[in-house]
């Protein structure tokens, strides 16, 4: 690897930045995968940069999550170099010292970043530097700084170089991953009003465990569902609906292929589900369950946009109300971070609530199991019947009288 390809340079205006591009893969599919790029801040134009081999070179088949997560850590620490070269004396990646990493890792720590977001970025640098040292291009660093070990199973463990480093304590995140159920029908209430082409994702969410990604790879063809039914049952799986954009915040990426059941509460779902097909239809030839107002599979992106306007209204209600444990939870929802991925928390804690073992979670959200289908499958009645009483519980106890007295206001 040429070190004239990677020099920084000290007049040229540009920046690093991860961007992705689709392929044909084989025959029958298309991929997306990440890039190092450097991006001409004057004349606005980028070009493929050749550390980008670093990426293949070590999650080639990997998804692309994966690809870009580790792209992001590069570039950004590539750009924290350009805007620190003058104090740390690097005109290039030669330059470059163990001490150089120490530093960023540790900056990382004064922002307030949490401890496994920059344990993942020591996890890149480990391996961005070994691969500099692999092509020659770190004679600063002497190659007894990567050290490894066998493990009991036979695998080589790479060592971080990085041993001057200060990690956060391990603290509880803040991220909200539940909220009472009895407040389900003010959010459905405000979805309906604000937001109604995700509506029935918020139900797939809510009652399936899904993710938004997989809930946005949904297909029409996809869904099954009979009238008699204690479930719905989906097929999740990478359709790749929408080829024409670039994700680069890997959204719209199944995490796992499988079937995954919904549990039905009849007078709800079928209201819901009828309305949705009635009201969207795909025309892009994908066959997507949810679309936008072009009739184009619907991206996570815009799936998030249409959530964030139920969430502030949904806080706004609860701040109005007279009720002072509606007022408590406003504020502790205004103040916690939490987003789509909120369903998939109540519906692992509606489940916890009726689980006789770990297994009677994990195999409904759709998680890796021991278990087998049919095992979950017996329960599947007794799930849904307990949950369908503690939801007609909930609408008795708590009826979004905020939405009504809004629009009587409006």
């Amino acid at each position: 690897m040429s070190t004239e390809l990677i020099e920084f340079g000290r007049q040229i205006q540009y920046k690093f930045k991860a961007d992705s591009i689709w392929v044909n893969w084989d025959r029958n599919s298309k991929r997306q995968l990440a890039m190092i790029c450097v991006y001409d801040v004057t004349n606005k134009t980028d070009v493929i940069h050749p550390l980008t081999d670093f990426i293949y070179s070590k999650w080639r088949y990997n998804s692309y999550n994966t690809q870009r997560k580790h792209t992001v850590n590069v570039v950004a620490f590539l750009n924290h170099l350009l805007e620190d070269r003058n104090d740390r004396h690097i005109n290039s990646l030669v330059d470059l010292e163990i001490a150089h990493g120490e530093r960023y890792l540790n900056d990382l720590n004064m922002r307030g970043n949490a401890r496994e977001s920059i344990k993942g970025v020591e996890r890149t640098l480990s391996a961005f530097y070994r691969y500099l040292n692999k092509h020659e291009s770190l004679p600063k660093v002497s190659s007894s700084e990567f050290e490894t070990y066998l493990n009991e199973y036979g695998k080589v463990v790479h060592i971080s170089p990085f041993r001057n480093v200060i990690f956060p304590s391990k603290i509880n995140t803040s991220i909200e991953h539940n909220f009472p159920s009895r407040y389900l029908p003010l959010l459905f209430e405000t979805a309906i009003i604000l937001a109604k082409p995700i509506v029935l994702g918020l139900y797939f969410q809510i009652f399936g465990g899904l993710r938004v990604g997989e809930v946005v790879n949904v297909i029409r063809a996809g869904v099954r569902h009979r009238v008699d039914g204690d479930v719905v049952l989906l097929s999740i799986q990478e359709k790749q609906l929408r080829t024409d954009i670039k994700d680069l915040d890997g959204a719209n990426y199944v995490k796992k292929s499988r079937k995954q059941q919904v549990y039905i509460k009849k007078d709800w779902f079928e209201s819901i589900y009828g309305d949705h097909l009635e009201l969207y239809k795909c025309v892009d030839g994908s066959g997507a369950l949810f679309v936008n107002r072009d009739g184009r599979a619907l991206s996570a992106k815009s799936y998030r946009q249409y959530f964030d306007k139920v969430k502030k209204e949904f806080i706004n209600l609860l701040k109005q109300s007279p009720n002072i444990h509606d007022k408590l939870l406003a504020y502790h929802l205004n103040v916690s971070k939490w987003s789509t991925h909120i369903g998939r928390g109540i519906f692992s804690n509606m489940l916890a609530e009726n689980a006789s073992n770990p297994y009677d979670i994990s195999v409904p959200r759709g998680d890796d199991s021991l278990l087998s289908a049919l095992s979950y499958l017996k329960k599947t009645s007794r799930f849904r019947l307990k949950l369908e009483e503690r939801m007609n519980h909930m609408h008795g106890e708590y009826i979004p009288r905020l939405v009504e007295r809004r629009n009587e206001d409006s």
